[in-house]
């Protein structure tokens, strides 16, 4: 059978071009975005990622905000040097990265006045307005929380993609200890199994927005320890909390064995009396808040990360 000399050079030309991208490296056929993780953020001011980080979940939403699909990697290969590849058509993006085990905590929609929360997404239908990741667990108390970290950045989809785009993290989960120093502590049995001091914490800081603010309806929490412990003069509590932002009121609370209040004032406030908290980023660079309330019949002096706060007359 004979064809004519167009039909020919067309199928010439259509197998050329399938025969180009047969090929190990399909970056020329098969758009896409890359993404590579920076979180320096840090008391050393150091990239971590490979060093904490060992899990990433990327949500994507479209140019008009609205949900494309869901990326996630785990594993010790997720250095400083790795990059995350994102099959995206061309065209510009939105990610929203949840960093961490995400075990403790819900992502899904919201609506508008954030009275109903979904824990699904809905491809091509969830704004992401409506994006929304929640610790809040039915007015529970929180005690363990997952190390979480959030990024942001906005993206556009090529061919070829060459250079990676830079995402800076910003880690939302903090440690604090809360030491009581008095010298009643440990002088009987009972405070072997007794605590001598209830310490908790209360906010409204457990409910995220895709750029990592607050939700306007957040609900007040409890932070409880997870763990406490007593030493001669001593009682120690260590609580697992979320971001504190300059600003939003969260309070510490302390009491002791009577119920009585020893120490009952807004953590951030209290940290920037310090002199060494005054910005947002200050906040989110440090990780750990030792805060010592040290009680003697005169005074009652607290300190946090080895910085007097705060000298109150006590009054028990």
């Amino acid at each position: 059978m004979k064809y004519p000399f167009k039909t020919i050079l067309l199928s010439a030309s259509l197998l050329c071009l399938a025969s180009s991208c047969i090929r190990e490296d399909l970056s020329e056929c098969n758009p896409g975005v890359l993404l590579k993780y920076d979180y320096s953020l840090n008391p050393e001011s150091t990239n971590l990622f490979g060093a904490e980080v060992g899990k990433v979940t990327v949500y994507v939403f479209d140019e008009n905000g609205i949900y494309y699909d869901c990326f996630s990697d785990a594993g010790k290969h997720l250095t400083n040097d790795w990059e995350m590849r994102l099959p995206l058509p061309p065209g510009n993006y939105t990610t929203v990265t949840w960093a961490g085990p995400l075990t403790t905590y819900s992502i899904g929609e919201k609506n508008a006045d954030e009275t109903v929360f979904q824990s699904e997404l809905k491809k091509g239908v969830t704004h992401i307005d409506n994006f929304m990741l929640t610790a809040e667990n039915n007015g529970e108390p929180l005690i363990d929380l997952d190390n979480l970290y959030h990024g942001l950045k906005k993206v556009t989809s090529t061919f070829n993609p060459e250079t990676a785009a830079v995402v800076d993290l910003i880690k939302d989960t903090k440690h604090l200890t809360v030491t009581v120093e008095d010298q009643s502590v440990g002088r009987n049995r009972a405070d072997a199994t007794d605590a001598p001091y209830e310490v908790y914490c209360t906010g409204t800081n457990a409910r995220y927005l895709a750029d990592n603010s607050f939700g306007k309806k957040a609900r007040t929490i409890i932070n409880q320890p997870y763990n406490t412990y007593t030493s001669p003069g001593k009682a120690v509590s260590e609580l697992n909390l979320l971001r504190l932002v300059i600003g939003r009121p969260f309070g510490l609370t302390v009491k002791n064995k009577n119920g009585k209040k020893v120490f009952d004032k807004d953590l951030v406030q209290t940290m920037m009396a310090t002199g060494h908290y005054n910005t947002q980023e200050d906040f989110d660079r440090e990780l750990n808040y030792n805060v010592v309330v040290k009680i003697s019949e005169s005074s009652i002096v607290i300190t946090i990360n080895g910085w007097i706060a705060v000298e109150i007359e006590p009054d028990l």
